[in-house]
């Protein structure tokens, strides 16, 4: 997993927000979590040249920093789905605004 070469500042609220959505696949991910829960071939399908391993590894990032839950299912074949969680839900407005930003550029 990556690792930064210089810490956070823990002052700069910024900084953490933008930390834990950047990443290559990361916006484009939480933009279509935040619609619908996915499992990870949906996520391939809208991302046909993002390779699984990079997609996971950033799945495994935004499940750590809370923005997304991972729910395993007791079935056969095996099921697993991608969800956004409630602090997630907070992202909305977030991209609400940057998507007004990148439309006037």
């Amino acid at each position: 997993m990556y690792q930064r070469k210089t810490p956070l500042k823990n002052d700069c609220s910024i900084e953490k927000t933008l930390n834990v959505i950047s990443g290559k696949w990361k916006p484009a991910i939480l933009s279509e979590v935040l619609k619908r829960n996915l499992r990870l071939r949906d996520i391939q399908k809208g991302l046909p040249e993002a390779s699984k391993r990079a997609l996971t590894q950033q799945l495994g990032e935004m499940i750590e920093d809370g923005l997304i839950e991972k729910k395993d299912y007791n079935e056969f074949p095996k099921k697993t789905e991608y969800s956004i969680t409630a602090l997630g839900i907070q992202l909305t407005t977030v991209f609400d605004e940057l998507s007004k930003f990148g439309d006037k550029l």
